[in-house]
């Protein structure tokens, strides 16, 4: 089986990458909170983004196998790529401080976590339809974090400069 086809692959290393970037925005969170240092938040919002977008890669990948069974509920569900799937479209308070938003991600990337697990325990049991069902709800909740974290680097870049380092002086 190819990893085009083989959707559990995907859900384990989407889980993997939504684990890691919610890591990296609780240090963002933690390194704005407790030392001031900017420069150090910025970079680790700039690595939580990273993750977040091979996780939302992997996440397309398996709605993209899923696609081929029959009575798949949502053949094609967001198989576009990140920058045009509206993720400045979420409803939700955009005046957050930066550190919330970076709290707010991370909360966002665990509960994709917990579902990119369990669409990988529906696809190992074949339960399609169900695996399809939490790869939605797993993507709804990477694109509310990738809206965070977007906000978060609005705040950062209106206060304290478009440098990742930039520091108030």
């Amino acid at each position: 089986m190819t990893d085009r086809h083989d959707p559990g692959h995907h859900h384990l290393a989407a889980a993997t990458h939504h684990q890691q970037a919610a890591h990296f925005h609780r240090e963002a969170s933690r390194h704005y909170r407790n030392g001031k240092d900017y420069a150090h938040a910025a970079h680790q919002a700039l690595i939580a983004h990273g993750h977040a977008l091979r996780a939302f890669e992997h996440g397309q990948a398996a709605v993209t196998a899923y696609a081929e069974h029959e009575g798949s509920p949502l053949p094609g569900y967001l198989v576009r790529s990140a920058e045009s799937s509206g993720t400045t479209a979420v409803a939700a308070p955009v005046d957050l401080a930066q550190p919330e938003h970076h709290t707010v991600a991370a909360t966002h990337h665990d509960a994709a976590q917990l579902h990119h697990e369990r669409a990988g325990t529906h696809s190992g049991e074949e339960h399609y339809i169900r695996a399809c069902h939490e790869t939605k709800k797993a993507i709804d909740h990477g694109k509310h974090a990738l809206f965070h974290g977007e906000q978060a680097t609005l705040h950062h870049m209106e206060h304290y400069g478009s440098h990742p380092s930039a520091e108030l002086a």
